[in-house]
């Protein structure tokens, strides 16, 4: 057991270090913490220990792993020697990164994430900081001979190593240990950066993370642009976002605006994200006749009908991260709940709770799924529910299940039992799953065409189902006493990549009428409120998730100041616009056309110079913003 003693003492040696250090950084920048409570920055202590077991567990399961087999070769003190300076130069790589990010935080008041890959040619950068930073630098080198120090008078190399039971299962015990230590369970998914944030204030997740977990989780090339004069750049963009509605409220945050409108409105608002409800299959938005969403297009023409409406991206975690923040993610960057929660935006959640609104948000799938427990909670959501939560109630074919997280029949009929138990008024946010690829059948009954989990045909099956369980919660909706004070908003996360084979539909009734221009963008949008928007309309204004930030704000009169690359749909001064991403393609769409960009070169541009200068204009101020921390205070 001499080695396990070995590792032991190493790793919680290592496990004291990380956690000095985490305090360093509080005393440092005791000014970036003050908005959290005594509670919460102690919750964020304990929280960041188990981020440093993460941490370390990443870099101690190898040389461990090694040091535990169970091989007569391990006796040899050259190998334990080999492998213990391995775990050495680990634990060291760990505590610089971290030193590193210490003084990184300084200038960015956020953790290091992946624009450390943007250095790579600049590596003088590094040698400059380090010249500026020389006294922590020698801090380092000492705190390295003491490491050293510590391993040659821990370590023990009289060692027994054979390959016999006992030894297996010793060895069988460690890599469940770093199983655990990496991963909530072995189901779940590894613990990430979203998870490390004990309340909904950024400043929880920069005490409890570490910049060595940060850059770990984070880690994407990432090429900073400079594409014109910052101020100029700075003037496009707020020209684009120019309306009468908002007021710029603060310089050193280019996009933070405040809604005029200061007559609040206490409508509830539910919001229902559709997985994948792509508009050219929806009849009351395409006129394909293709009769599987007869009971949304009822919806859909009793309301306010938004037809030129586009997602901001081709994920679902890029549509939720438009729709909680009013900012798309950009090419290069990550998304939330994989290091972009690092830097300070504007939450829907966050906004709707200033103005006195009860919160709540759920998924049919799992509730880590996409991490949008965490990311809902960080957005300001008091309350979150996911497929562990939701009952079964039985209607669907009993012989199979969806892939993703439960029917819709069964998170729909949940979600309405769980506003009832709001306080008005409330935000509810649900998610839902069944059209997700593999498109499994919940019975004979909702297949309208010949079914198939991997094809258009199945998905307009599982479409069918979708819109029959959305269906029955709107009437089920309607009985209930706060409906009439309710605007309910419907909108899909992303389109579905299918629909042009066809040999497929040769037999078919369907008929889908030729594509229009960034087709594969566009997803439908309805407010429907009968009792507020007493006119049914169909709105053809250009639009996108992004925008639904900033019309609650300006409709609802909130008063929070919000930071958005988007504006009100029911704005009448404003320059209608659409930023979206497709992959490492940025996109701008306007009245006139739309231009994508790679950020090297122009793919397709029909709005000119113009378009070109708008596009990299909010690129480069938003990447800014993100890497600087300076989207929202």
């Amino acid at each position: 057991m001499v080695k396990l003693k070995n590792v032991i003492f190493i790793y919680l040696f290592a496990l004291l270090s990380l956690s000095i250090l985490r305090f360093f950084l509080f005393i440092l920048y005791l000014d970036d913490f003050a908005d959290l409570s005594f509670l919460e920055i102690l919750v964020s202590f304990l929280m960041g220990v188990r981020v440093d077991i993460v941490s370390l567990c990443m870099i101690f399961a190898l040389p461990t792993f090694l040091l535990f087999l169970p091989l007569k070769i391990i006796e040899y003190k050259r190998v334990q020697v080999g492998i213990y300076f391995l775990l050495y130069i680990f634990i060291s790589i760990v505590i610089f990164v971290i030193v590193a990010d210490m003084v990184y935080f300084e200038h960015v008041h956020r953790h290091i994430t992946n624009e450390i890959t943007a250095m790579q040619n600049d590596i003088h950068i590094v040698f400059d900081m380090i010249n500026l930073h020389f006294v922590k630098v020698i801090y380092f080198v000492i705190f390295e001979l003491i490491l050293f120090y510590f391993f040659k008078k821990i370590i023990d190399f009289n060692i027994k190593s054979s390959f016999n039971l006992k030894n297996v299962a010793l060895l069988l015990c460690v890599v469940i240990f770093f199983v655990f230590g990496i991963r909530n369970s072995i189901a779940s998914k590894p613990f990430g950066l979203s998870d490390a944030f004990t309340t909904n204030k950024t400043s929880s997740g920069n005490l409890a993370i570490n910049g060595f977990f940060s850059l770990s989780k984070s880690f994407k090339k990432q090429t900073i642009y400079h594409f014109f004069d910052e101020k100029i750049a700075t003037k496009y963009v707020k020209n684009t976002l120019k309306s009468k509605d908002f007021n710029f409220i603060d310089e050193k945050y280019p996009i933070l605006r405040q809604a005029k409108n200061t007559i609040a409105k206490k409508h509830n608002v539910v919001i229902v994200l559709l997985e994948s409800w792509s508009s050219k299959y929806i009849d009351s938005f395409s006129n394909n006749n293709l009769g599987v969403t007869k009971n949304f297009d009822k919806i859909a023409n009793n309301g306010l009908k938004f037809t030129n409406f586009f997602a901001n991206g081709q994920r679902s975690i890029e549509g939720i991260t438009a729709l909680f923040t009013g900012i798309p993610i950009l090419p290069g960057f990550n998304y939330l709940g994989k290091g972009l929660e690092l830097s300070n935006f504007s939450y829907l959640g966050n906004s709707a709770k200033n103005a006195g609104y009860s919160t709540m948000a759920m998924q049919s799938s799992k509730r880590n799924s996409f991490r949008i427990d965490s990311i809902a909670k960080l957005a300001g959501f008091d309350k979150f529910y996911g497929k562990e939560d939701i009952p079964d109630l039985g209607l669907e074919r009993k012989d199979a299940k969806p892939r993703f997280g439960t029917w819709d029949n069964n998170m729909l009929s949940f979600y309405l039992k769980k506003i009832n138990t709001l306080e008005e008024p409330f935000l509810s946010f649900a998610f839902t799953s069944t059209t997700h690829i593999p498109f499994v059948s919940p019975g004979k009954k909702w297949e309208k065409y010949k079914h198939d989990e991997n094809n258009i045909l199945g998905f307009l099956n599982t479409l069918n189902y979708a819109d029959e369980a959305l269906g029955n919660f709107m009437e089920k909706a309607k009985r209930q006493k706060w409906f009439d004070n309710t605007i309910f908003i419907f909108m899909a996360d992303h389109t579905v990549g299918f629909g042009r084979n066809k040999e497929l539909l040769e037999n078919t009734n369907i008929k889908i009428k030729n594509d229009r221009a960034l087709e594969n963008m566009r997803i439908p949008l309805v407010f429907y409120a009968p009792k507020i928007f007493t006119q049914a309309k169909s709105i053809g204004k250009l639009s996108s998730q992004a925008d639904i930030l900033p019309t609650l704000s300006d409709y609802l009169g909130w008063k929070t100041p919000i930071a958005t690359a988007s504006n009100s749909i029911f704005s009448t001064s404003s320059n209608p616009f659409v930023l979206f991403t497709n992959g490492n393609i940025l996109g701008f769409v306007s009245n006139e056309g739309f231009i994508k960009h790679n950020l090297k070169n122009t793919l397709e541009n029909n709005l000119g110079n113009e378009g070109m200068k708008k596009i990299l204009s909010f690129y480069q101020i938003l990447s800014n913003g993100i890497r600087n921390n300076k989207i929202a205070p």
